[in-house]
Order: C-alpha cells, then structure tokens, then sequence
C-alpha cells in the first residue's frame, strides 16, 4: 500500500496526529497510521495530497519513498529542478544544513535535475527521528484558504474550525450541519473542503454576517434563522454535526451553559457524528463516551473538543 508522511507543525500534537488518521480515513476506511516523533506515516490508497490539502497541523508532505540507506536506489519523478530540505525531528542535536548538502549532491548526480533552492519543481525531504531517517518527495501543493469579510472578537479560531471538520470523517459531497454557526467559520472551512452545509443560529444578526461571508468566497450553504432544535427536522439531510458551542458573552440565552449543551446534545441523533468546542467544565453525560482534547488559551480559559 503506498504510503505519505506529513512533518507537523508543533502546535496540539495529539490533535493533528489524530486529524490526520480522521481525513485518511474518510478516503480509505482501511487505511493506517504510524506516528513517529513529529511525523505522522500513513498507509493509504488516498493521495498525500489529498490529505495534506485538507490538514491544519502540517508543515509539509508528500510520498514516503525510503530511507537514507536506499537513497541512490529510490525513483524520483521527473523534474526540472529539485531542492533538498532536512528536517530534524529526533531529540539529537544534527546539522541538517550538511545532510542536504551531502544528499543534494548524490541526488544531483544520480537524477541530474538543476538545483533550485527558491522555487524548485520537486522538493526532497530527508527527515531525521530518533528511529529513523526517512526520504520523501512532493511537488507543489495549492490551497486557497477562505476569505473573512466580516469577523466578530468572539468567533472560533479558523484552524480550530478546519481541525475539527476534519475530525468529523466527512468527504466531499456529504452535508455539515453546524446549529450555531456564528460568524460561519465552520461553514467556510467546510465548503472549502467540497462539503456541503448547513448553518443554523439563532441570532439574525450573526445569520446575515454568515451568509455574507459565505457570499464572498462563491460558497452557497443555506444559513437558517432558528435553534438547535432545527436538527430534528432536517436530520436526514445531514450526515454529522460540527459547532462551537457559545458560552460567556458570547451566548445571549438565558439558559445555564451546561443544561444548553446537554439539551443540545440531546437533540443530536445518536448514531450521527458529533464534533463540538465548548469551555472546560461543561462536560454532560451525553458525552462521556467521546474522546477529549484539551485546548489551553489562557489562565482562566481552557476549551474542550469533543469527538463522539
């Protein structure tokens, strides 16, 4: 089975190992993961590139194709120019500098491509790990990251957003619903990913700032004025639920947080998927059974995801 790597980029480990086992798994329910280090191996028949464009924990990626012992027997694609890139995830102190130069000048002989360090066709990665010394190659992967027109101080840190819709196992094709979409956040990540969507809020003000948003980026999810109990009526149309759930300022219900989210949770068909944000301290028995991620913001403000 053929197999990618992707170099994560420090931020919540545990969280983007796990986001990128969920999107290899929307694609390919066989597929498997190895985490080593900071890297994270997947034997997939879904693309690297496929997965990377969707990843929000990831610095780099791309085909695993062997190690330093076997680098003058590895085929390379065909390229113009190519650069070699080290990177050190093992605990030793190394100096990649000399590692690219070493490999830059076997793989320059052997594959004959000009060496561009600026802006090469083909990039080579020699990833160092305690366990291991891998060799990859990626061509240049695009992404164009949704635009926020209007932004609001309280709303979900987009990459937060894209994270945990990915966790939600969805694929392009299949609907979102996200029952207090705000801003759009969710929305936009979503849509960006080919997924389709379906907003709920109760405000009218945070609706119109949602449909504006989706608006200046070409998207079309439906946003609807009501509350979370909207999900009963149209539950069949969704196939999972990913939301922030308001706390604070933030949320203008009269109803006590933790009896919200479990009403809320109530409402959520068991079987569906369900991705939600919300402060620590709010777990509710509808819940105990997901798994948990602890997202530290500040002092007095630790948020939870929960994946069930």
């Amino acid at each position: 089975m053929p197999q990618s790597f992707f170099i994560l980029s420090g931020e919540h480990q545990d969280l983007a190992k796990d986001e990128i086992a969920a999107i290899s798994k929307s694609y390919d329910i066989k597929a498997q993961h190895v985490a080593d280090s900071g890297l994270v191996i997947i034997s997939s028949h879904a693309s690297w590139q496929k997965i990377a464009r969707r990843a929000t924990f990831v610095r780099a990626a791309g085909n695993l194709a062997g190690t330093f012992n076997d680098i003058s027997e590895i085929e390379f694609p065909e390229s113009d120019t190519f650069a070699c890139r080290a990177v050190n995830l093992s605990s030793k102190k190394i100096n990649t500098r000399t590692i690219e130069k070493e490999m830059g000048a076997v793989l320059k002989k052997k594959l004959g491509y000009r060496v561009s360090l600026l802006d090469p066709a083909l990039t080579i990665y020699l990833v160092v790990t305690d366990n291991n010394r891998y060799v990859g190659y990626a061509d240049v992967l695009e992404y164009k990251k949704p635009t926020k027109k209007i932004k609001y101080p309280t709303e979900l840190d987009w990459k937060l957003g894209r994270c945990m819709v990915n966790l939600s196992r969805l694929k392009e094709g299949n609907t979102l619903c996200d029952p207090f979409c705000g801003t759009g956040t969710i929305l936009l990540e979503a849509e960006s990913m080919g997924i389709r969507c379906i907003g709920i809020d109760f405000d009218s003000k945070m609706c119109d700032i949602a449909k504006k948003n989706l608006a200046a980026n070409g998207y079309k999810s439906g946003v609807i004025n009501s509350t979370y109990n909207h999900i009963s009526k149209i539950k069949g149309e969704i196939d999972a639920i990913v939301t922030d759930v308001p706390y604070g300022t933030a949320s203008r219900s009269s109803m006590p947080p933790k009896k919200m989210i479990r009403d809320f949770v109530s409402v959520v068909p068991k079987k569906m998927k369900l991705v939600l944000v919300y402060k620590k301290g709010m777990d509710v028995d509808g819940l105990a059974k997901a798994k948990k991620y602890e997202i530290y913001r500040h002092k007095s403000l630790t948020r939870v995801i929960a994946v069930r």
